[in-house]
């Protein structure tokens, strides 16, 4: 056996709408929060549209990206539940393995793979032997996106219905900022999860995402030891 699959197809696809979303979401979201800077995207965004709205292109532009965020928000936060319900139901839920080990394993796996990542260091031996699927720091940042998602989906809500929960403007402005808020812990794990992706180590984490979903097994058992050993693979 010269490969293994480590990303199935469904994964594959859940990740690349999410990719696809949140992108959209991102750019929308961005231009409304500095529209000030960002006027010129509304208005090439709201040119086309804006003399069947009798207003002016930027008006439009913001009125048509407002929509689309929310729609694709909505959409979004469906995607995200469906596929945590189908992950709760089958069993599915790897990322957070690691955190059933003790805090101190924990710390020393994300100590060293810290400096693994930022220096080249080899992993010590006795860390190597015991990564999951998932590493410890992708646990947490699991958690900085749950996080993320929880601010932006609650706040977000509540936004939208504002007026029907007769959401006081002083309400109102507390949740957009914790809607900006949880935007910020969003990109910063975008920002993390980059970086871990793009490290020369984890290439072929990246080529299987956007390939057949296979790594060799000489990497896996390399860097999924454990992982290999649940599926009697080792």
């Amino acid at each position: 056996m010269d490969k293994i699959e480590i990303i199935s197809i469904g994964y594959k696809i859940v990740h690349h709408w999410n990719l696809l979303l949140f992108t959209v979401l991102a750019i929308t979201g961005g231009v409304l929060f500095s529209i000030e800077v960002t006027s010129w995207f509304a208005y090439i965004i709201g040119s086309p549209l804006s003399t069947v709205l009798g207003t002016d292109p930027v008006t439009a532009g913001v009125q048509l990206l407002r929509t689309s965020h929310r729609f694709i928000g909505f959409i979004w936060g469906a995607l995200l539940i469906t596929y945590g319900i189908y992950l709760l139901a089958f069993r599915r839920v790897e990322i957070f393995k690691p955190l059933a080990r003790p805090l101190s394993k924990q710390m020393a796996e994300a100590k060293a793979l810290i400096r693994h990542y930022l220096t080249g260091r080899p992993l010590p031996p006795d860390v190597e032997k015991e990564l999951e699927r998932h590493n410890v720091l992708v646990s947490y940042m699991a958690i900085l996106l749950f996080i993320s998602i929880i601010f932006l989906s609650a706040s977000g809500v509540l936004l939208v219905y504002k007026d029907a929960l007769g959401i006081s403007a002083a309400t109102a402005s507390w949740l957009v900022l914790l809607h900006d808020i949880g935007f910020a812990l969003g990109l910063l794990f975008v920002a993390f999860h980059l970086f871990a992706v793009t490290h020369p180590s984890n290439r072929p984490l990246l080529v299987a995402m956007f390939g057949d979903g296979k790594a060799e097994l000489s990497w896996v058992q390399k860097h999924m030891p454990k992982y290999l050993a649940r599926r009697g693979l080792r």
